[in-house]
């Protein structure tokens, strides 16, 4: 079976992303993340996110919450995608939510603040 780039797919994702289409945005956001190429991933996580599109908000959240990309993770914009998908309706952008800021609460108080 040939790959996304073998078979053509990849270009037309492309294409496709160049005319404004955010599904084919967060799909080359997952192809270069599958490929541990974070910079790119986030950069079409982003412009999906951006184009309204639930999906590709959760995607950019979970990228910001495992740190994918930059030196660390970075919580608070994980929180943000997060709530912003999760009110666009993706119910795994809420679970999320809650869970990363679950997380963010034990931190806080491990590290005797609130």
């Amino acid at each position: 079976m040939p790959t996304l780039e073998e078979g053509g797919g990849k270009a037309l994702l492309e294409k496709a992303a160049g005319q404004g289409h955010a599904y084919a945005m967060r799909a080359l956001g997952s192809f270069y993340r599958e490929r541990q190429e974070h910079v790119q991933a986030l950069k079409w996580y982003t412009t999906g996110a951006e184009a309204g599109l639930p999906r590709a908000m959760f995607s950019l959240g979970c990228s910001f919450e495992a740190g994918e990309g930059m030196a660390a993770p970075d919580y608070p914009a994980a929180v943000s995608w997060y709530r912003r998908a999760a009110e666009a309706g993706n119910g795994m952008a809420a679970n999320n939510l809650a869970a990363c800021m679950l997380s963010a609460a034990a931190s806080r108080s491990a590290n005797g603040r609130r």
